[in-house]
């Protein structure tokens, strides 16, 4: 069941500055929104939350606009009846919530607070309001526990206090208070509680909830913010760097890759070199090396020229097929096709030798041919006799001519094979 109770907060004043009346503007925050640490007059502590909506909901910030500012906190709330008697000032009607906290501006109009604020004998000011309290305990979303929430936060005065009782986290900070506990006054007396011993409060670190002083409670909560936010900036600025380390192993696994690549295109380029130089020094002959092959080639040209006509032209063609023509022009037939090279020459060379010495008698002639006609073999030598028999030595004019188609070889391309 919600109750309607008197509570009185602590802030700093964050700023100062004289008007031409001589009057003096002080900007403070006057509330915050979270959980705050009251003490109640018989020594009990409780922590009750405000909501960010209660604490912003402008139905409750108006109530902080152009209210009386007191010196210290008056006996009684104040009225039409009563203000006069302890009024120091008054706030602005700006009223802004910013980041949790209510933001207001008082002018103090009295000379002699306006005096003691100057001398540092005031650094504070405290919010007196009414709220309806539900003391439904639970959790806020941060996992701070509370046992009891505060509604329709209603503003009566703001006092100019010497010192809060919430720690050096609530003194004048100059445009900055981090959150503090502060501490309730019994809302019956409507008088500031003055507890003979330090105001405690619980607060949680790495899952321990530890008791400390307000005062000190209020730095720790300060110092562990401060350094979550240092590490939530050290694992941002982690994350980037790992980002551009990424990216950077990316490229250089790009450029190890063409690395490779480039290598193995010039080792192939460089094998394919060698093995030019080494076909190149194959075909590579020296003048010794073209005249044995020039040489030869005319031996076998001269051996084999009655074979052919004399306009034949030998440019181009090797010997082996040569002989091959020479066998078909000789015998009329070409050989087997599985004849050996060397078998093809051995039957030209034959034909072309017999050609040029005497017949044997016509006996020993029919004698060679039964001897021949009797084997009945596949590689039969008939047609060689026959070959034989109308082979006839090529006339002298003829031999000079292809002799003298040799000795102007030389004026021709050459074609030298192995």
């Amino acid at each position: 069941m919600e109750t309607s109770v008197s509570r009185y907060d602590f802030a700093p004043i964050t700023g100062s500055e004289t008007t031409p009346e001589g009057y003096l503007r002080v900007w403070c925050r006057a509330a915050r929104s979270g959980t705050q640490l009251y003490k109640r007059a018989d020594g009990s502590q409780v922590r009750e939350y405000r909501p960010p909506e209660e604490v912003s909901n402008p139905e409750s910030l108006t109530t902080f606009g152009m209210k009386p500012a007191t010196w210290g906190h008056p006996p009684v709330l104040l009225d039409s009846s009563n203000t006069q008697k302890f009024q120091v000032g008054y706030s602005g009607s700006q009223v802004k919530y910013n980041d949790g906290f209510v933001e207001v501006a008082l002018v103090v109009t009295d000379q002699d607070a306006i005096e003691k604020i100057k001398r540092k004998e005031a650094t504070e000011v405290s919010a007196g309001y009414k709220v309806d309290f539900d003391p439904t305990p639970g959790q806020t979303p941060e996992g701070e526990e509370y046992s009891g929430i505060q509604r329709n936060i209603r503003v009566n005065h703001i006092a100019i206090v010497p010192r809060g009782r919430a720690g050096p986290e609530v003194r004048l900070l100059m445009d900055r208070m981090d959150s503090a506990d502060a501490v309730a006054c019994d809302p019956e007396a409507l008088q500031p509680c003055k507890p003979a011993s330090p105001v405690m409060a619980s607060v949680k670190l790495d899952g321990l909830e530890i008791d400390l002083p307000a005062e000190t409670a209020s730095a720790v909560q300060s110092f562990a913010r401060d350094v979550e936010r240092r590490l939530d900036s050290v694992t941002t600025e982690r994350d980037n760097l790992n980002t551009q380390i990424a990216a950077l192993q990316e490229q250089l696994d790009s450029a190890s890759y063409e690395k490779e690549a480039a290598e193995g295109r010039a080792d192939a380029l460089e094998e394919r070199v060698t093995e030019l130089e080494e076909a190149s020094s194959y075909s590579r002959l020296d003048t010794a090396e073209i005249d044995q092959l020039v040489s030869a080639r005319i031996a076998t040209l001269q051996q084999i020229a009655p074979a052919f006509a004399e306009d034949f032209k030998f440019d181009g063609i090797d010997e082996v097929d040569l002989y091959l023509q020479a066998y078909e022009n000789l015998t009329g037939t070409a050989p087997r096709e599985d004849a050996e090279p060397l078998y093809v020459k051995g039957v030209v060379d034959g034909i072309l030798s017999r050609a040029d010495s005497s017949f044997e008698e016509e006996d020993s002639d029919e004698e060679s041919e039964e001897h021949l006609d009797s084997d009945d073999r596949a590689d039969s030598s008939a047609p060689l006799r026959e070959a034989l028999k109308g082979a006839k030595r090529a006339d002298s004019d003829p031999m000079s001519a292809y002799r003298t188609h040799l000795a102007e070889a030389w004026k021709r391309p050459l074609t030298a094979q192995k």
